[in-house]
């Protein structure tokens, strides 16, 4: 992090947040992943011998296991997903950070937060960190997926239309849009556009390690 200093050479800085603001050795993606995996199988139905190697497979193929589960067509509400999957997590093991926090507050460039995660789960982190100041913004889940009224009214009957996908068809009917996320180029595009950014003058500094 101490190479981004030179403000003549970088515009912004660009932070992943899970398992980069804070160490992977804490947990959070072990118990992250575990909440996924529940969801999959009491929320979705989903075949418990599958799901270990479908939440993996689905996360390297799509970059979320979520978005590879909407675009499988699986059928229910983002916010329901975010709030269980999230909704367990040990926040108790963040802790504030005054050293990263004071080697932010001293880089010139405007930071921005990017992150796959909902803004709740985001701004929790944050604060917990006792980062919640440090960063211009927050660009997550709802930032490249605003809802629609579309949206609104077929995760109305989100658990009645999984139901049927599994006892008539015996898989989910197909999706009719995907999830927009990183690392997808049209993610990074879109982050880009709504961030005002010159690509050739930002850094991305992201987890290292993937579940």
């Amino acid at each position: 992090m101490e190479s981004y200093a030179d403000g003549a050479k970088f515009d912004c800085l660009l932070f992943d947040m899970d398992d980069t603001l804070y160490p992977l050795s804490l947990g959070i993606n072990l118990a992250c992943r575990k909440n996924i995996q529940d969801y999959m199988l009491h929320k979705l139905q989903i075949e418990e011998s599958q799901v270990p190697k479908m939440c993996l497979d689905l996360y390297k193929e799509y970059g979320t296991t979520m978005a590879g589960l909407k675009l499988l067509g699986y059928d229910f509400d983002y916010d329901d997903f975010h709030a269980c999957v999230h909704g367990t997590l040990p926040y108790e093991k963040l802790k504030p950070d005054p050293v990263l926090r004071q080697l932010l507050l001293s880089l010139p460039q405007r930071k921005i937060i990017f992150t796959n995660s909902d803004k709740a789960h985001a701004a929790r982190v944050l604060e917990k960190l006792g980062l919640e100041d440090c960063f211009e913004g927050i660009i997550c889940f709802e930032t490249l997926n605003p809802p629609t009224e579309q949206d609104a009214d077929e995760q109305k009957n989100a658990d009645e239309a999984t139901t049927d996908a599994a006892s008539e068809a015996g898989s989910p009917d197909p999706p009719r849009r995907g999830i927009l996320c990183k690392p997808s180029l049209e993610s990074m595009e879109a982050v880009i556009e709504i961030a005002k950014l010159d690509a050739k003058r930002t850094v991305i500094d992201q987890e290292k390690k993937k579940h």
